[in-house]
């Protein structure tokens, strides 16, 4: 995928969230099934956790009520996000950046996480460098945590795809895989979605060298909404 590409892709998803962020800070208050089935890998007296795209910082919160000392950093390019995360994660630290950018964060981390992030990351090769840039960050044994929502597993997400000439753009400049999604909730905004199959996952896993721990999926209706991975780095 060329760069002129990428950067459209990109500013469509930063203008959805800047008309969307109300909406979803109010509908982006609940803790998914998934992060349940992690907690029994979260051990140590004092987690470090980094959360890309933290949103509301809800994952945050859920880490503060379910563990009794946790040192958490979120980073998010939404400023109104990160005000509403300010609210209820009472112990950690939001930084304002562009994840794609140079990260404004020093020391390394026990757990670095990336929910409902991945899907929104335009070419195969940037999110294979997201995800190795995430791994430097990680502590000896540290983990790796990355979710897929397998949106196209419901039938109310298909019927939200659009031609890609809404977005100015035409499919041969796109990679397998990618969609943009119509929202069809009070303002016309368009998201760039991209869903990392199991091919791509396992391609993943190969390029970043690191133990597979586990890989189970969760979430939404019949426990089917997004794909964990769970990667452990080299002790």
């Amino acid at each position: 995928m060329d760069k002129k590409t990428i950067k459209i892709l990109n500013q469509i998803n930063k203008e959805f969230y800047l008309k969307t962020q109300v909406y979803f800070n109010r509908t982006r208050q609940f803790y998914w099934e998934g992060w349940e089935k992690l907690l029994p890998h979260l051990q140590g007296s004092t987690l470090k956790v980094l959360d890309v795209g933290c949103g509301n910082g809800r994952f945050g919160k859920f880490l503060q009520e379910k563990i009794k000392k946790v040192n958490y950093v979120g980073i998010d390019n939404n400023q109104y996000l990160l005000n509403e995360a300010e609210k209820t994660v009472k112990q950690g630290k939001l930084i304002n950046q562009d994840i794609l950018g140079k990260w404004l964060i020093k020391g390394k981390f026990d757990l670095i996480v990336f929910f409902g992030v991945l899907h929104h990351i335009p070419g195969k090769e940037n999110r294979l460098k997201l995800l190795k840039k995430a791994k430097d960050y990680l502590k000896p044994g540290g983990l790796l945590v990355f979710s897929n929502w397998h949106f196209k597993k419901f039938k109310r997400f298909n019927s939200y795809v659009i031609s890609w000439k809404k977005a100015g753009l035409s499919k041969s400049q796109v990679e397998r895989n990618d969609y943009i999604l119509d929202w069809k909730k009070g303002v016309t905004a368009y998201r760039y979605v991209h869903l990392v199959d199991d091919q791509e996952i396992k391609w993943l896993v190969s390029k970043l060298e690191m133990e597979l721990v586990e890989t189970f999926t969760a979430d939404g209706k019949q426990g089917q909404g997004n794909k964990y991975i769970i990667l452990k780095s080299a002790a």
